[in-house]
């Protein structure tokens, strides 16, 4: 491995840890100073400016703010306005979707006379700060030798400015909190609708969470990595990611990258040129530009194999793709989001997986909770499941059955209670108890948190859990649990948890 490659993989490793620490940050005016400092230790800088677009005027014109400035020391800059080029602040506004580095006397046309010449000034990188789309600032560093940036310096600070939009828009507005589809009387024997976001369902914890970090993800361009269990639904949260991101009308081009030969996987992704190969009678364009300005997901990308990992990887550095038997490099603009149920981070320590290409994809992350963790979760789903079969048809497990079906470790996830459902239905089941189940779950002990306890034990602990992630609140611990306020008072009476 090279200088510029090995450079190339700390820049990656680094980049990984410090969004982890904007993550955590939730106070815009702590958040702004990291975000500079971080972008002159990625790009070797020596100063840094986070440049804000201020609202628009009558004329239509929009006018910029510097939100905050930082030197090579950690400090800030007295009238940091003075040390930017507006010129290069607006190229870049302007461009929307790309930065812009100057790195010889030659762009010395893009530096304002009265400001930056001034200080001699001969090199700035600037990229967009990018959000659902639309460039709400830039991110700026410059130093004063000449070629100081390159090309290569402008995939990395773009990711560290993706992710440091999503922060600065967390911590200056309120995360948004996802509500019923529609409003629910308070009725004494009336249960809460089943809470749905788009295709996903569900009112556990893990999935309200989850809820809402789509939600924020959603509103960033940087690439994403979808982690769980199969079986969990990870498309669908893909899916979803596009449909509320800034151009959920673009194709959405699923691949599975397990399913589809090595030898045919390249041109599927890349695309050919005519007379390619033997049988290339036309060209094909490749679900990298069949993409788009949509998304393109790479579903099970654990799977590829390392030869076509490398050309992977080169596509996302260079956001460019050379068909098979081609020439010509043609520009990709589509976002990529990954998944699979494989530790990547387990296949590097193994070899099985490229290191660099891992912190590409592994900019941001969502983990899809398997289903053994989303309590009722279970219930509303083979409801929701029978419906889609049936729209007549209604399951009523009994409470043996109801048990069997919550406290089961369900490995295959969502996939397999679709397949239970769909044998219950078949055996012209509504109302079924234990007996109704399939072998799997009739014969399967407890987990290891039901071992050894009674039906009331396992009952109260429920309530006790329930109420305690309610913080007491009873009508909204009773919609957690999917049951009526009157049967959760009375269960509260029967175990003595008034």
């Amino acid at each position: 491995m090279g200088n510029d490659d090995e450079r190339e993989l700390l820049w990656l490793r680094r980049l990984r840890d410090l969004s982890a620490g904007l993550a955590a940050e939730v106070e815009a005016q702590r958040l702004f100073p990291r975000i500079l400092d971080a972008a002159i230790e990625l790009t070797d800088g020596e100063r840094g400016f986070l440049v804000r677009v201020s609202e628009r005027g009558a004329d239509g014109k929009a006018t910029f703010r510097v939100e905050a400035a930082r030197g090579f020391k950690k400090g800030t800059l007295d009238n940091p306005r003075g040390h930017v080029s507006r010129t290069v602040v607006k190229r870049v506004l302007n461009r929307g979707d790309r930065g812009l580095v100057t790195t010889s006397e030659e762009d010395r046309d893009v530096v304002d006379a009265t400001s930056v010449q001034q200080r001699n000034v001969l090199s700035i990188l600037c990229v967009p700060l990018r959000l659902r789309g639309v460039a709400l600032g830039v991110l700026y560093v410059d130093r004063p030798e000449a070629g100081a940036f390159s090309e290569r310096d402008l995939p990395i600070l773009e990711s560290l400015a993706d992710q440091a939009a999503l922060a600065v828009d967390r911590a200056e507005r309120p995360s948004p909190v996802v509500a019923p589809a529609a409003p629910v009387a308070e009725v004494e024997e009336e249960q809460q609708a089943p809470q749905r976001f788009g295709a996903l369902l569900g009112t556990s914890q893990p999935m309200l969470k989850l809820f809402g970090r789509i939600e924020r993800v959603a509103q960033s361009d940087a690439a994403v990595l979808i982690q769980g269990e199969s079986g969990t639904g990870k498309e669908l949260v893909a899916r979803e990611l596009h449909a509320r991101g800034a151009n959920p009308d673009a194709p959405f081009v699923p691949v599975n990258c397990g399913a589809i030969p090595e030898g045919l996987m390249e041109r599927e992704l890349f695309g050919h040129v005519k007379g390619a190969y033997t049988g290339a009678e036309a060209a094909g364009r490749g679900l990298f530009l069949e993409a788009a300005h949509g998304t393109l997901f790479l579903d099970e990308v654990g799977d590829l194999p390392l030869p076509l990992q490398a050309k992977l990887l080169r596509v996302l550095q260079e956001r460019r793709v050379r068909p098979l038997g081609g020439l010509k490099l043609l520009p990709v603009t589509c976002r990529i989001v990954a998944a699979t149920h494989r530790d990547l981070e387990q296949l590097v320590a193994e070899g099985a997986f490229r290191q660099d290409l891992f912190y590409r994809l592994d900019v941001l992350r969502l983990h899809v909770p398997p289903l053994r963790a989303r309590g009722d979760d279970v219930l509303l789903l083979a409801e929701a499941i029978a419906k889609a079969v049936d729209p007549g048809a209604a399951l009523r497990p009994d409470a043996r059955a109801t048990l069997k079906l919550r406290s089961y470790s369900w490995p295959g996830n969502v996939r397999q209670l679709e397949n239970e459902v769909r044998r219950l239905l078949a055996a012209g089941h509504g109302a079924f108890g234990e007996e109704a189940l399939s072998a799997e779950l009739r014969e399967a002990g407890p987990r290891t948190e039901f071992k050894g306890r009674t039906l009331g034990e396992v009952e109260k602990s429920m309530l006790v859990e329930a109420l305690r992630e309610a913080r007491g609140n009873k009508s909204q611990a009773a919609r957690e649990l999917g049951i009526p306020r009157s049967t959760f008072y009375d269960l509260l009476d029967r175990y003595d948890l008034r």
